[in-house]
């Protein structure tokens, strides 16, 4: 630890050099200066752990140099040497962050004692900030997951927690993204936990590089591959300017990583204090929309019109919610995704059978459950009563089972009467639109045409279109696309004597190598062997 002596009267120094053996004591021992700003201009060159000053010097005295020292945040601890027994001076120094006053000349042990405590408490302080500057990116992660999951501070709290921890967003409008990677099934890897760690390291770096003209972001790690953003936003311009650049954020990781990602928008909201979890559930649904779109997509909630409407009316239903995952069965129920409602039902029956229940909880679980999902349906679409949905027969014939068997199988025909209902009322008015996506598809599969592109000659966003053409055709978009174009690749290989190259380009594939490899993947046969075959 570095020790600078700074006094006017050159024998102040020379003595404590000559009566202390500072080596021994762990210290280096810097060339003294005679004023605080002979004392500045060294410390400029050669910044001391620690000082021993005198409080009257001319040109610049004690207190002057040491309100400069903390103008400056010199990270330096300070000891008063004074022959000046005035109580002005000693509160001035306290205030100032001395560590101690002592009066001219010191009892030598003393001094020792009081240099030794001020050096001790010296290497905690570095200890400490050493410890947070390493665990700084974990205390960040906990705080702002705090903040998703509902955590209560008032304003003044959370600046000074924002400022301590250097996060740079403020008590402003914001938008919330979830982004999840996942691997590209073309390109599979086995990574240990070690290379599992550098890869999030390489997304967050990614996305910070994307993402850097938002300056009041946070990124951070939320778990598995899955990664938050939080950026303060003002108009509902830069959300569109946000909703490009998280498109952009998509085509860097799979150039670079070789992953794909789809990422989760929320609406912009008023606050992270109050609306945080908010906010946190809106990109979460949205997220689940996947199911449709499939990867490497911007999904928006405000993209989501019976999303925007159920979000902004709804009477929540997770207040009534039955207390085993009713979060997936909400979901299912919302997104209209079959197979996950069916294995929601299976877990919940597996609950049901190895908790023991007595017979009459059983009953009520599954009523609450069937009353709660109920609930999702009316805020999904007022028009539906809820006496229409869960009717006096279906309460009665669940209180009135003799078996557990007996109760799943009732539970499971209501909900899945539930989500084929909401199935269909979505489809209802829809189909016009799926119609002229494929008149569309049909006619410039030869194009260069993309799922943008079709969206917009039907008038409705990307992610909207993916929606209603999984739940009308039960097949994406693009996968629909694909098979419109091979079908008619494989009349060309069959009925002209037209090059591989040749009947890419005019089924809308540039890539001759792409072209077959899709081929091969669907059919099971390259271009060539199909011919060959005959089209058998």
């Amino acid at each position: 630890m570095k020790i600078m002596v700074i006094d006017d009267e050159p024998i102040v120094s020379r003595g404590l050099r000559a009566l202390v053996r500072w080596e021994d004591h762990g210290f280096e021992w810097l060339p003294p200066a005679e004023n605080g700003e002979e004392a500045l201009e060294l410390m400029q060159h050669n910044l001391p752990d620690m000082i021993l000053l005198d409080c009257k010097m001319p040109h610049m005295n004690g207190i002057e140099l040491l309100t400069e020292v903390n103008r400056r945040k010199w990270p330096v601890k300070s000891i008063f040497l004074s022959g000046h027994n005035e109580f002005q001076y000693a509160q001035q120094a306290i205030q100032l962050g001395a560590s101690d006053y002592l009066l001219k000349p010191p009892n030598m042990d003393e001094l020792l004692n009081v240099v030794l405590r001020v050096k001790k408490e010296r290497e905690d302080e570095q200890r400490l900030g050493q410890q947070l500057k390493e665990n700084l990116p974990l205390i960040r992660d906990r705080f702002l997951r705090g903040l998703l999951e509902g955590a209560r501070m008032n304003k003044a709290i959370f600046e000074e927690k924002t400022s301590y921890l250097k996060l740079p967003i403020v008590q402003a409008p914001f938008v919330l993204g979830i982004i999840q990677v996942e691997e590209d099934p073309e390109h599979a890897k086995l990574y240990s936990y070690e290379d599992q760690q550098l890869i999030n390291f390489a997304i967050l770096n990614i996305a910070e590089e994307t993402l850097n003209r938002w300056e009041k972001k946070c990124l951070f790690h939320e778990s598995g591959l899955r990664f938050v953003f939080i950026g303060n936003i003002q108009r509902e311009e830069e959300a569109a300017l946000l909703r490009g650049d998280f498109t952009q954020l998509i085509e860097n990781l799979r150039l670079t990583l070789k992953y794909h990602a789809t990422i989760g928008l929320s609406p912009l909201n008023e606050d992270m204090l109050h609306d945080g979890k908010r906010a946190f559930n809106q990109a979460k649904t949205a997220l689940e929309y996947r199911y449709y779109t499939g990867p490497n997509e911007v999904i928006a909630l405000e993209d989501l019109e019976w999303e925007r409407d159920a979000d902004a009316h709804s009477s929540k239903p997770k207040e009534a919610a039955a207390p085993f995952e009713d979060e997936r069965l909400f979901m299912a129920l919302k997104v209209g995704n079959v197979s996950e409602l069916i294995q929601w039902i299976n877990n919940f029956l597996i609950y049901l059978k190895e908790t023991d229940f007595p017979v009459q909880t059983t009953k009520t679980l599954s009523l609450q459950s069937m009353i709660s999902a109920s609930l999702v349906l009316t805020g999904l679409h007022p028009k539906l009563q809820m006496d229409q949905l869960l009717t006096t027969e279906d309460i009665q014939a669940i209180m009135t089972v003799t078996s557990l068997d007996e109760l799943g199988l009732l539970l499971r025909f209501f909900l899945e009467k539930l989500i084929h209902t909401t199935i269909e009322l979505r489809k209802t008015g829809k189909n016009i639109v799926v119609e002229h996506a494929k008149q569309y598809i049909e006619g410039h599969f030869h194009e260069n045409i993309t799922l943008d592109s079709i969206a917009k000659t039907v008038y409705v966003s990307p992610v909207y279109l993916s929606f209603l053409f999984k739940q009308v055709e039960a097949i994406n978009l693009t996968e629909y696309l694909t098979e419109v174009r091979l079908e008619a690749a494989k009349k060309l290989l069959t009925s002209s004597s037209l090059r591989t190259y040749e009947i890419a380009n005019q089924v809308g594939y540039q890539d001759e190598k792409y072209f077959s490899r899709i081929f091969k993947k669907k059919l099971g046969l390259s271009p060539t062997e199909y011919r060959n075959q005959g089209g058998q």
